[in-house]
């Protein structure tokens, strides 16, 4: 039977993720269908890895495939699927996709340099998962609140009224329009900082992510907030409770809420030096 590193003979490691041992980790399937996980460690403090051909996946291969969705949206999901699986028995340091190392020698150096910063990190997510929060906002979200509050729609409707038609109430109608429009911008900016800060004093800790567009959601209304929030593991069914009570109470605003998890702690993984 050949020898693991003769087996790795023409391959790279390909790096998922961190956690402290002694490791329960069965082997998976990897990002590269031919090869299994394996587990390197350095002392306590482990690293999940396998193989992957160095001809496919060295820096200048990558570069390029990483432009390739037929070739790259398969891997990213299976990088994803396999730090979800260790997270469901070990807290993880989650790691960026495409990170590869030549050796196993250079795997357990980055665990040996790093293992302070890691440990630490790994003891502060302990107990802890994160949640993924997004709220939309429809078409016309906000609207009848604001030409019901507004009083600056008010006196407009009122010239409207009294300027009967033609041309003076086609313009009138118009910045009516306009001013909704920046209105609801604004109220709709209003009611994402306060939803955030209303989730945020139920969590350990809060992240603002990238709004997304419709175009990369594939939602017909607007992401208004995309955020991740670090909860302890014992608060997320009322967690989960109080964004269904939060939905109900701004539903009348045409909001609707999304949320997802548990995540492997990305959001709040420090930027550690690989």
């Amino acid at each position: 039977m050949e020898s693991q590193a003769e087996a790795r003979v023409g391959s790279s490691l390909y790096l998922y993720c961190f956690f402290k041992g002694p490791s329960s980790l069965s082997p998976q399937r990897g990002i590269d269908d031919g090869n299994a996980t394996t587990v390197l460690c350095y002392e306590d403090l482990c690293a999940l890895v396998s193989p992957v051909p160095i001809d496919e996946y060295n820096e200048e291969a990558l570069e390029h495939r990483l432009r390739d969705l037929e070739w790259l949206t398969p891997r990213v999901k299976r990088h994803e699927e396999i730090i979800r699986y260790a997270q469901r028995i070990h807290p993880v340091i989650p790691i960026r996709f495409g990170t590869i190392y030549a050796s196993d020698e250079r795997v357990l150096e980055v665990l040996r340099e790093g293992y302070d910063q890691f440990y630490s990190y790994l003891d502060f997510i302990s107990g802890k998962e994160e949640w993924g929060v997004k709220v939309y906002a429809e078409e016309y979200a906000g609207r009848r609140t604001i030409e019901a509050s507004s009083e600056l729609i008010g006196e407009l409707d009122e010239q409207i009224s009294s300027a009967g038609s033609g041309g003076q109430v086609y313009l009138l109608k118009k910045k009516r329009e306009n001013i909704i429009r920046q209105q609801s911008i604004d109220f709709l900016n209003d009611l994402s900082n306060e939803i955030h800060q209303q989730i945020l004093s139920w969590s350990v800790e809060g992240h603002k992510n990238k709004v997304l567009s419709k175009r990369a959601t594939g939602k017909g209304c607007d992401m208004i907030l995309n955020a991740a929030f670090l909860l302890d593991t014992k608060d997320v069914g009322d967690f989960k409770e109080r964004i269904d009570a939060l939905a109900a109470e701004y539903s009348a605003d045409d909001l609707s809420f999304e949320i997802s998890g548990p995540w492997p702690c990305y959001s709040f993984c420090p930027e550690f030096n690989l």
